[in-house]
């Protein structure tokens, strides 16, 4: 199960990570309500794949945003609710005596990429997740880092300059406010009257000078802030998934150019193997590997 802001993907499969049945539905509404649709769809698949081949469900693996503790889950402003969700709770009980292993969701999706995708055989490496919302996956020592709560990789929360005042503790996330896509479409609608969401902008930019130039000092912060990133870890290659990665052409150059120029040895960047179910294929990764979750059970 892979819970984002605007979409839940659903899927059976098996030991091979070789997806069995699929579903794909809108989140809509408050957090309780997509949770409910969801696992009525889940219980569905299940029940089909089961008579089908004739197999039995053995682990459940959950990719969700935010941080998920046992009281609700943290750093998840984007569907109304989610906040006060319980979700382990929720899913123990949707899902009684069966394991049940929850992860953030570009955590998981970096898992994805490091058993089957670009990340494999790279030490210590970089997934960044560009979409919607900004985060990043740290991988060292064949795992992903999850820090002391969690939360590594939260670079959404990174100001923007040294006098920046306000972040976090303001539900204000400065870097995600500036280089996401909900962001950039928000502000090209209210600053410039394009009703155009952050991937078409992109894609129009280099046949058009305006949405160009408008969007060359968004795409330097971004750059800005993972050079500073990748000369701290200095890893092997840098995958860039999510959304956005769809128009990496107008992106990487940016990245190449401020790579080249600042980081000591610069790495490889490539675009992430799984483009469209990253996530999903995370929590079949979680499933099949329940090591790498931040909550299990």
């Amino acid at each position: 199960m892979d819970f984002g802001g605007t979409k839940m993907a659903l899927a059976t499969a098996d030991d091979h990570g070789m997806i069995l049945h699929r579903a794909d539905i809108p989140t809509l509404s408050d957090a309780h309500d997509a949770i409910s649709r969801a696992l009525e769809v889940a219980h569905e698949l299940i029940n089909r794949t089961e008579t089908q081949y004739q197999s039995r469900l053995r682990r459940v693996g959950v990719a969700t945003m935010g941080i998920t503790q046992d009281s609700g889950v943290l750093l998840a402003p984007n569907v109304a609710g989610w906040r006060e969700l319980r979700l382990p709770q929720l899913l123990h009980t949707a899902f009684n005596g069966i394991p049940v292993l929850i992860a953030n969701d570009v955590k998981s999706a970096a898992l994805a990429e490091l058993k089957w995708g670009a990340l494999q055989g790279m030490d210590p490496a970089l997934f960044v997740n560009l979409g919607t919302g900004i985060a990043v996956a740290l991988i060292a020592s064949g795992r992903i880092i999850q820090g002391a709560h969690g939360a590594s990789g939260e670079i959404a929360y990174n100001p923007l300059t040294e006098h920046d005042c306000r972040g976090v503790r303001d539900d204000v996330a400065p870097l995600e406010e500036r280089v996401g896509g909900g962001a950039i479409q928000r502000r090209a609608r209210d600053e410039l009257g394009w009703d155009l969401d952050a991937g078409e902008l992109l894609r129009q930019a280099p046949r058009d000078p305006v949405i160009r130039m408008w969007l060359d000092p968004i795409l330097r912060t971004l750059s800005f802030q993972l050079t500073h990133l990748v000369i701290a870890l200095d890893p092997a290659r840098v995958v860039i998934g999510g959304g956005l990665a769809k128009v990496h052409e107008v992106i990487f150059p940016y990245l190449r150019q401020s790579f080249d120029s600042f980081v000591p040895f610069p790495p490889e960047i490539v675009i992430a193997h799984f483009e469209r179910d990253a996530g999903l294929m995370g929590a079949i990764a979680l499933a099949l590997d329940g090591s790498q979750a931040v909550h299990g059970g």
